[in-house]
């Protein structure tokens, strides 16, 4: 998700730094981005050239330092409360007084995150969705001591990277599209692991019957399973509420390593397409 975030800003015409502690990530996430400004730049969306000049546009390092000038960070690592206060902290301690703090937590509390620094009025969420540089609107939650300005000033980076900013007034566990959207991966896993249909007919239903442009098992290993899972639990613990206890089938497959897509095997086999 960071290196699509990375390559929309890039773009859109944004110097970008690009920071991760692995090399390794860093390597995949400028392997993604030069394959997603070819496939932009073959589709008409700008020449061969302007590709070039927006790859040029980024920085990338492993050193968190290097994040100090910038007028926002946005955070995009694992979906999980501890890694991200841990960032938080350490980037609140590095940029500006004056720099947005944001986060793409799909689920998480800002509020929560935003205890992890000392100005927590100017950390606001930015959730993007995959893939950033094709998917049109974006959610902007608010924590609790969020300031008026820092969600402006959020929605208008949202809009300078071309993309529709939908603010949320609410600090709730998934916002809003995760609460549409974890239920029906959790039914679909349920309804499988029951036997009721297999996982193609009941993608199948849900294209061909309820019109959706993708299937749930699909939209799974395409967002990734892990991540699923990880949503799914927050949002029970939050809510305290059962129907949200993670499928069974879908805890054994995280646990099983088969996580969608970015590993070649999750719901469906993808082989070199991954």
């Amino acid at each position: 998700m960071g290196a699509g975030i990375v390559q929309l800003a890039a773009q859109t015409g944004h110097p970008v730094v690009a920071c991760d502690r692995s090399v390794e990530a860093l390597e995949r996430a400028e392997r993604y981005v030069r394959e997603g400004l070819r496939r932009f730049a073959d589709r008409g969306a700008f020449t061969e050239g302007e590709a070039e000049e927006h790859y040029e546009r980024i920085q990338w390092t492993v050193d968190l330092g290097e994040m100090a000038p910038v007028g926002a960070a946005i955070e995009a690592i694992v979906e999980k409360v501890g890694p991200k206060k841990e960032a938080f902290r350490a980037l609140d301690a590095i940029i500006a007084p004056d720099a947005l703090l944001l986060t793409n937590t799909s689920s998480i509390s800002i509020t929560d995150l935003a205890s992890a620094t000392e100005n927590p009025g100017r950390v606001c969420g930015t959730h993007f969705f995959t893939p950033p540089p094709v998917r049109e609107a974006v959610e902007v939650p608010r924590g609790l001591l969020t300031t008026d300005e820092t969600v402006e000033r959020a929605k208008g980076l949202v809009r300078a990277f071309g993309k529709i900013p939908i603010a949320i007034q609410k600090d709730v566990p998934g916002f809003v599209a995760n609460r549409f959207l974890m239920p029906m991966l959790i039914e679909a896993s349920r309804l499988l692991d029951e036997g009721v249909a297999s996982k193609e007919e009941i993608d199948l239903l849900v294209k061909k019957g309820l019109g959706f442009p993708i299937g749930p098992f699909e939209l799974g290993d395409f967002i990734g399973l892990d991540v699923g899972l990880d949503v799914i639990s927050y949002v029970h613990e939050e809510l305290g509420d059962a129907y949200y206890t993670p499928p069974r089938l879908l805890k054994e497959m995280v646990r099983a390593g088969k996580l969608g897509r970015k590993t070649g095997e999750g719901f469906y086999s993808y082989g070199e397409e991954a």
